[in-house]
């Protein structure tokens, strides 16, 4: 089955910055664009959920992008960002995310794809389920840009 991993869109920050910010104006057309390369019927058809951190930026990203696919949202809290647990460690947020990935992958057929739009950090935990890495304290920060789509296959 595929993942398409997906940045939320750019964000406003907020003064202080809150879960609650509001994406800009790009980020908002980031995530119309997003929306409209999943447009394709090759693609559209095999989109089953798309999948979303519980964040106001993520939740609204994952509704721009569902505009043409008309799949279910489902929230889940194990997609939000890093330290929104207290005393959470970088690699407990991997295992977290890890274990998201993981009850995704187990609940679709080969041939779906699922969306998941979360936080830029979290790719790093895409990449180690992608790649049978473990999870560490070592594995590097990455960053990802506004409304990023990356594919990853994943086998059962």
């Amino acid at each position: 089955m595929k993942i398409l991993y997906v940045h939320h869109g750019n964000r406003k920050l907020g003064n202080p910055p809150t879960q609650n910010d509001d994406l800009t104006e790009i980020g908002y057309k980031d995530c119309e664009l997003v929306a409209e390369l999943l447009n394709n019927k090759t693609v559209k058809d095999n989109i089953k959920a798309i999948y979303t951190s519980d964040f106001f930026r993520c939740k609204k990203t994952a509704e721009i992008i569902n505009k043409y696919l008309n799949v279910p949202i489902m929230e889940d809290s194990r997609l939000n960002e890093f330290k929104s647990i207290e005393n959470e460690q970088w690699v407990d947020l991997q295992n977290r995310v890890s274990m998201c990935i993981d009850d995704i992958i187990q609940k679709y057929n080969n041939d779906d794809i699922v969306v998941c739009v979360t936080s830029g950090i979290n790719i790093v935990s895409f990449i180690n389920k992608a790649y049978n890495l473990q999870s560490s304290n070592d594995a590097p920060f990455l960053g990802i840009p506004s409304c990023c789509p990356i594919i990853f296959d994943y086998k059962k």
